[in-house]
């Protein structure tokens, strides 16, 4: 049986599709220089984040989407005795994942070769938050294998398809099923090309861990209900992707410069701390199996004003675990109170900024 989507409220197709109008208008952003003043001012903004703080880091960057029609948004915020705090941007980063070169650094295009060449275009949002960076000099906790925190990121994604490109939102089938790799796929992006590559991490590193083997996705559909609405649940295990650590010994593979967008990311995640001499077992940007939960939904967006301009949209919101810590230090059960603190976070969110959201019970 075909499914019949849910259709967003007039207010928030117009919201959508306006901001769409809007950006085919625009020209393209020439990416800016990559200098030590630009630097230096970034360090500055994250670590003290004075006023238009956020305008400074991103000055002259093309990277700006939206979620729901918004650019600003709620980050989900973890602030635990047990887990310590996250941090996230409160600002919604989009990619372009078809087969143009465009920024930040080509990786929408780069990301459709390895994972979606046969897709229609696809647009993708994301609101992150990760560990909170320590200190003054932003020191991360991503790329510290010592800390839970490592190789995690939590939030929330809104995926946009055309109408006329496919039948059915990104991730589900025209009956309503979810299409598991497609999941599979858009995680695999995130963590190895969205998140690690721009960050700095090799593509030899990468692409050893591309790969969809191994990896599970269980459905329970429609099995949560937040605030009224109902969301399917997807738990995503056994992924195996790669680690931003980077060990600093002797040899050892090192990151590499993605332009500006290699010091934003490292800014926003934490700047790497070489811990070599500490860990002498593991090497730079060894892989790790992951653990995800993900709620998720879909709907459809019109609006008179703008006919045939149609889009679907999917939308994402979930936490992460990073299995390999669970199992070096033998804290599997504290990792699953981990993951249910993030997703505690995110359905607050949902309840208070997305509550129309999700599908009918």
């Amino acid at each position: 049986m075909t499914m019949t989507w849910p259709v967003a409220t007039p207010e928030a197709s117009k919201r959508a599709l306006e901001r769409c109008a809007r950006l085919k208008d625009q020209a393209t952003q020439p990416t800016r220089a990559d200098d030590a003043f630009w630097r230096a001012k970034t360090r500055l903004a994250f670590a003290t984040k004075s006023a238009g703080w956020l305008d400074s880091v991103l000055e002259g960057l093309p990277l700006t989407g939206d979620i729901d029609g918004h650019v600003t948004v709620p980050t989900a915020v973890v602030d635990d005795h047990r887990f310590g705090r996250s941090e996230g941007v409160p600002f919604v980063l989009e990619i372009n994942v078809d087969r143009q070169q465009a920024a930040p650094a080509n990786v929408g295009h780069k990301v459709d070769e390895v994972f979606f060449k046969d897709y229609p275009p696809l647009l993708f949002n994301v609101c992150f938050s990760c560990g909170a960076p320590q200190g003054a000099c932003r020191v991360g906790l991503y790329g510290d294998p010592r800390s839970r925190w490592f190789n995690v990121f939590f939030g929330y994604y809104q995926l946009d398809v055309k109408v006329a490109d496919r039948p059915s939102p990104f991730g589900y089938d025209e009956n309503g099923e979810v299409v598991k790799d497609d999941v599979l796929r858009i995680g695999k992006s995130d963590w190895n090309y969205f998140s690690n590559w721009l960050y700095g991490v090799p593509e030899s590193a990468i692409a050893p861990n591309n790969t969809l083997d191994g990896a599970t996705v269980d459905v329970k559909k429609r099995g949560i209900t937040i605030a009224d609405r109902a969301w399917d649940v997807l738990t995503i295990d056994k992924a195996k992707m790669v680690s931003a650590y980077v060990s600093g010994k002797p040899g050892d593979a090192a990151l590499e410069s993605r332009g500006p967008y290699s010091f934003l990311w490292q800014g926003a995640f934490g700047f790497p701390t070489p811990l070599g001499k500490e860990l002498p077992e593991l090497n730079s940007f060894f892989p790790c199996e992951m653990k995800a939960r993900l709620y998720m939904c879909a709907r459809r967006v019109e609006h008179p004003a703008f006919a045939g301009e149609a889009m679907f949209q999917t939308f994402l919101f979930g936490g992460t675990v990073n299995t390999w810590w669970g199992e070096k230090y033998g804290r599997h059960e504290e990792n699953e109170e981990f993951l249910e603190c993030q997703l505690e976070a995110v359905r607050e969110v949902i309840k208070a900024s997305y509550p129309d959201l999700g599908f009918d019970p």
